[in-house]
């Protein structure tokens, strides 16, 4: 697979400026208080609906981190979990949950796969960010406490010619898809952009809801893994998407999971479909396919934004 490193771009030179702005603004962190993260982390993850183990996700727990670059808008602490590989050449995924803080059982997803992970030794070698907009879980929104949609904030080659006028254009301004007034704005956009350089991922999952289906922006896979849950249909991606920042632009594939408004009757396709993510991740990007970013004029209606 072709990663950004393979040719020395790994970043743009905006966002290694951006990096290392970021190392600046320390003070934020001093906002949070991450003396109780563990149980706070537990807290936060059981107000999602479903089955959970006390004992792994305890576990689990007590093992997240925070760097102080992540920080919500409101000074809540945006950690991570990591499960590292034992199996030699492993591949990394990272998993974004809740960008959008209204869409709730994607929290499920993320405490489901911490839990996981905490009784295996994975092929891949994993780090899940199971809450990225803390303040928006808290106030059930989309966006964040700015009013910010993160999932349309990331700072991609068109954002600034094309991001404001999508949102008008497609959304008729709606203000639960408002991309910010600048690109990388928001402080869970750039507790995003830390992890994807810090962690340098070879696979990328977001999770969403309530589409009901896969949207895979990667290397084309034909068929696709068979998944009963979820059926696999495409999406498109748009100005400011983490879809067009990770794979239109930097080759990284990117799974976006729709879940449905109800979790299922147990979680075992939420098992079924880390190790489909498991399969996937080896798959090679062919060299020579570089896929076009859509015009404007062929962003998919609203319904299907996600």
């Amino acid at each position: 697979m072709k990663r950004p490193g393979d040719n020395g771009e790994v970043m743009t030179g905006y966002m290694k400026t951006f990096i290392f702005s970021l190392i600046f603004m320390s003070v934020v962190g001093a906002k949070a208080d991450f003396a109780n993260l563990p149980q706070d982390c537990v807290n936060d993850l059981k107000k999602f609906p479903g089955a959970w183990d006390d004992k792994l996700l305890k576990q689990a727990c007590e093992k997240v981190l925070v760097n102080s670059l992540c920080v919500s808008a409101e000074g809540r602490p945006i950690y991570h979990y990591d499960k590292v590989s034992s199996t030699p050449g492993a591949k990394k995924v990272l998993v974004f949950s809740l960008i959008h803080g209204d869409e709730t059982p994607a929290g499920t997803v993320g405490r489901y796969w911490m839990e996981r992970l905490e009784g295996i030794d994975p092929r891949n070698t994993w780090r899940v960010i199971p809450v990225l907009n803390p303040d928006g879980v808290k106030y059930k929104t989309r966006t964040n406490a700015n009013k910010i949609d993160i999932n349309r904030n990331f700072p991609t080659k068109d954002w600034s010619t094309g991001a404001i006028e999508n949102w008008k254009r497609t959304t008729k301004s709606n203000p639960r898809r408002f991309p910010g007034a600048e690109a990388a704005s928001e402080p869970e956009t750039k507790c995003a952009l830390y992890h994807l350089e810090d962690f340098q991922p070879d696979f990328i999952v977001s999770v969403h809801t309530p589409l009901k289906v896969l949207d895979f922006d990667g290397p084309k896979v034909s068929p696709p893994p068979k998944f009963d849950y979820l059926p696999w249909k495409s999406l498109g991606n748009y100005p400011g998407s983490l879809g067009r920042y990770m794979w239109l632009e930097r080759k990284t594939p990117v799974l976006t999971m729709e879940l449905k408004e109800n979790l299922p009757p147990n979680l075992s396709p939420f098992e079924r479909l880390q190790d489909i993510i498991g399969s996937l991740v080896k798959l090679e990007t062919e060299r020579d396919t570089r896929p076009t970013v859509s015009s404007p004029a062929s962003f998919l209606p609203v319904a299907l934004e996600h």
